[in-house]
């Protein structure tokens, strides 16, 4: 049987950002800030986000429905399977 490669599976607790489809606000209305819980791969960061994904395809090494979280709202990350080959 083949081995593929996966990436590490977290779980992210971050504020929400309020990236929120397309919608404007105006900047005097106050909103609730939430803690948001993320689980998926980590199949990428950089300094300014953490890339999360539902779905990896370790025979392509693709993934599909990714969100990208802005780093400074992170609260904690939880790791909850290391990368390696299944």
């Amino acid at each position: 049987m083949t081995q593929h490669k996966t990436p590490p599976i977290q779980l992210i607790e971050w504020w929400d950002s309020f990236a929120i489809e397309d919608e404007w606000y105006d900047i005097n209305t106050k909103h609730a800030h939430r803690h948001i819980f993320s689980t998926g791969y980590v199949v990428g960061e950089d300094e300014h986000y953490l890339h999360l994904a539902t779905t990896f395809d370790p025979y392509s090494e693709t993934y599909s429905v990714a969100i990208a979280i802005y780093k400074p709202c992170i609260v904690a990350k939880t790791p909850l399977a290391a990368p390696g080959f299944h």
